[in-house]
């Protein structure tokens, strides 16, 4: 079974920042939490840069070779999206923030386009990677175990405005 921690799952989508009202859905579909998490910078991760954005939370490890393998595709996607309103939120949960922080640096220099990428150790638990997308009011809309299909990108392209 794969565990996401509440206090990582944070990232995707401060609640404070995109409560709905009451009568806009029910509560059982908003999956919103608070974000803790820790920049390459040290300091902690702040959501209110993904206010009003797609946002796909990746939950990855450098130990995890599907993990490593599917950044390229992500960054891609990104670069394809840089004039929309998306967000690529990586989340590293190794234990040793040294071995994310080495991993980055090499990544920064090769490439060009760069996504939000975070710390959490306790971020995610089993099977990696884990791919979490919300849509611009901040809900989960899809949760993908293992690769994304490229299919499914279409479904992501659709949330964005």
């Amino acid at each position: 079974m794969i565990k996401i921690s509440t206090a990582s799952f944070v990232l995707a989508l401060a609640s404070v920042l995109w409560a709905a009202p009451a009568s806009a859905e029910p509560a059982a579909l908003k999956q919103t939490v608070a974000v803790s998490a820790t920049t390459l910078e040290g300091g902690k991760f702040d959501a209110a840069v993904l206010k009003g954005k797609v946002v796909m939370v990746y939950y990855w490890s450098t130990s995890c070779a599907v993990c490593r393998s599917h950044l390229s595709e992500l960054r891609a996607n990104l670069a394809g999206w840089k004039n929309k309103p998306f967000a690529l939120v990586t989340v590293n949960v190794d234990a040793d923030a040294a071995q994310w922080r080495a991993y980055e640096h090499i990544a920064s220099q090769t490439q060009a386009v760069r996504p939000i990428s975070v710390w959490e150790p306790k971020g995610a638990s089993g099977k990696l990677p884990i791919t979490l997308v919300a849509d611009t009011a901040g809900v989960v809309k899809y949760r993908f175990d293992g690769r994304i299909a490229p299919e499914s990108w279409d479904s992501v392209a659709e949330l964005l405005p």
